[in-house]
């Protein structure tokens, strides 16, 4: 009898982890999977690939609590409640004995030189906040803004931000222009565009207002680019 309880509760066990690693995984997607983070299921980005990783589980829930100071890393302690914590840190450590991921393949339709060379400036990691850190495209990308493809704007300062608001916060932290994710009577979570990155934060519906103006706009984020490089781009959207 004492074999069979011990049996169940190592089934039990297995399954709660499973949903703990399937939760993890799309808290993963939402915070970390970002190009300019760890990428799709920890391929890498510009952050380190976790794919095949070493990392023991307490140092994992130091890194994803505490952040690591002077680097990208972020703390998650006051964007993500405990147990979901617990869900990103199981996800993480799944994906020490994952097999290495498929490289990126490009688009199957055939483009013009001017849309490679477009599609490449677009998806550029080495310009901190390039297209592609708020615009999916191919399978690339982070969805953060809207299609571009599918909006067919002949002019890249002309991309609407009517869905940019204010967050104006309770506690006396300077407003700043955001998209809004997630709203619920007990939590608001948004992506802050204050810096060239997205940031997805997460509040207590309580202690923020949204502000449906807004003095953020898109030809902000277009300084990265020369006239020409911009022209390029639209190639790339065009096509």
């Amino acid at each position: 009898m004492r074999f069979v309880l011990y049996f169940l509760m190592i089934a039990a066990a297995a399954r709660a982890q499973d949903g703990a690693v399937r939760r993890g995984e799309q808290l993963f997607r939402t915070n970390c999977a970002t190009p300019y983070c760890h990428g799709p299921e920890g391929a890498a980005g510009r952050a380190p690939r976790l794919i095949g990783h070493r990392y023991n589980l307490n140092g994992m829930f130091k890194v994803v609590t505490w952040g690591i100071p002077g680097s990208g890393m972020p703390e998650f302690t006051t964007r993500l409640k405990t147990d979901e914590i617990a869900d990103l840190v199981a996800y993480v450590m799944a994906l020490g004995g994952s097999a290495p991921a498929p490289a990126p393949v490009a688009p199957s339709r055939p483009l013009t030189p001017q849309a490679r060379q477009g599609r490449a400036l677009f998806f550029d990691a080495s310009r901190t906040g390039a297209c592609g850190s708020c615009h999916e495209l191919d399978g690339w990308g982070l969805p953060v803004g809207p299609d571009l493809a599918a909006s067919r704007v002949p002019d890249l300062h002309s991309v609407a931000t009517s869905r940019v608001i204010t967050v104006r916060s309770r506690g006396g932290e300077p407003p700043f222009p955001a998209l809004v994710v997630e709203r619920t009577a007990s939590r608001v979570r948004v992506y802050d565009l204050t810096a060239p990155l997205p940031v997805l934060r997460t509040f207590a519906a309580s202690q923020i207002a949204l502000d449906p103006a807004t003095t953020w706009r898109h030809d902000q984020t277009l300084r990265l680019y020369t006239p020409r490089e911009l022209e390029l781009i639209v190639a790339y959207l065009r096509s």
